[in-house]
């Protein structure tokens, strides 16, 4: 027996090095929307599989294509096309991003998403002069900018940019010369958010340089390489395995081996999922837990994942609600949220209109003649050159009474 075991170990051990070589650790799955961020699949041929390529115009149907950007086998989102799909299809990636994927996305797409972005945005605006690295001494920045410049200056005309304010947690990696964040990464759900708040190609830099930051930033967001050689160890010690378990069947303790496969199984259930209770103000708000839809407020959710989740309030007429809520096993958690209406930030024109009036009713009455400031100049302009006039004569006829 241990003749034949042993003959077995130097092929495998041989066998999984040589798999290792051949699969790069890096390797990632792609489904792409676009060619506006500056990744260029081509020059990773070697660890980057595309299993989804559309263009990026107007015409492109992103919706009937959507189901293929977020099967599991994809790693990776990008999206840097127009923004010409519907906001349902922007939820449901929205959704797989919050499972564990990593989604980049430019401007003008990021005008779909909200929730999920790391920085909250409020309308375009001309782009800036440059853009220049946020914190060139932090470990992500040393990392993703090494060999690169630290500044990309505005090459031609300058796209428009997402006016964006970065969210807490949030790493801005670049901003523009105004101080508005352009590249930078945040959490959502179990995944990852990359947003450019512009096109950076070729406005800003190169598409070499932009695919260097890219793909930097992407590796150091994915988790641990997936280590792929993992299901192969285990196909190994199955040939083994026959051979061991012909001696380990003699002894007859099976029962105690039966008694103890049942405990894990039951309890594993009870221990990885809890219940949360969401409240809002006004009641039937939507409730949106890491991108899904689970009814209408107030609700009691059970069945939820142990662990930290993005919760999102919506209702036709007020503002979103966003928060987060922990999750612990068995136990019940209570959320809150206030919606304020839309129409409470409307107060700004009615002061202006005020002002309005008043000026315009100064200019309309009619004045008297006296008084109006130039008449009245006229009338002391005409009495004194009737004085003076007057003067001359007198001046004269006394003179000639002398003569």
């Amino acid at each position: 027996m241990s003749r034949v075991s042993g003959s077995y170990t130097i092929p495998v051990a041989v066998f999984l090095a040589v798999l290792l070589i051949a699969i790069p650790v890096g390797a990632y799955n792609v489904a792409l929307y676009g060619s506006n961020s500056g990744f260029d699949p081509d020059l990773h041929k070697d660890s980057v599989v595309v299993v989804q390529s559309i263009p990026g115009s107007a015409r492109a149907n992103l919706d009937s294509n959507v189901n293929q950007f977020i099967q599991p086998s994809v790693d990776v989102i990008i999206l840097s096309g127009r923004d010409s799909f519907s906001p349902s299809t922007a939820a449901k990636i929205e959704a797989a991003v919050a499972e564990g994927k990593i989604l980049v996305i430019t401007y003008p797409c990021n005008r779909l998403f909200d929730a999920s972005l790391p920085a909250s945005n409020g309308g375009s605006a001309p782009g800036g002069l440059s853009l220049e690295a946020a914190d060139p001494t932090a470990a992500a920045s040393t990392e993703i900018f090494a060999g690169l410049p630290g500044h990309f200056s505005l090459q031609g005309k300058g796209p428009d940019k997402e006016q964006a304010v970065a969210r807490n947690g949030s790493v801005t990696l670049l901003n523009y010369d105004t101080g508005m964040p352009a590249l930078l990464y945040g959490k959502y759900g179990k995944g990852y958010v990359i947003e450019w708040t512009t096109t950076p190609t070729p406005s800003y830099m190169n598409g070499g340089v932009a695919d260097t930051i890219l793909t930097r930033l992407i590796t150091r967001l994915l988790p641990a390489p997936v280590v792929t050689p993992t299901p192969v160890v285990t196909t190994p010690p199955a040939i083994v395995t026959p051979q061991i378990t012909t001696v380990v069947a003699t002894p007859l303790p099976a029962t105690s081996v039966i008694t103890s496969v049942p405990t894990p199984v039951v309890s594993e259930p009870l221990l990885t999922t809890g219940t949360v209770v969401v409240y809002s103000s006004p009641i039937g708000a939507s409730i949106l837990i890491d991108g899904e839809y689970l009814g209408t407020t107030p609700a009691n959710l059970t069945g939820i994942r142990q662990g930290n989740h993005i919760l999102r309030l919506t209702q036709s007429g007020y503002y979103d609600y966003e928060g987060s809520i922990y999750v612990i096993p068995g136990e019940t958690a209570h959320a809150f949220g206030t919606l304020p209406p839309l129409s409470q930030v409307q107060p700004a024109p009615t002061s202006v209109s005020i002002i309005v009036p008043v000026v315009t009713a100064e200019t309309t009455p009619v004045k008297g003649p006296l008084e109006n400031t130039s008449v009245v100049v006229a009338i002391i302009g005409v009495v004194t050159a009737m004085i003076a006039a007057g003067a001359t004569i007198f001046s004269h006829i006394m003179k000639v009474k002398k003569e």
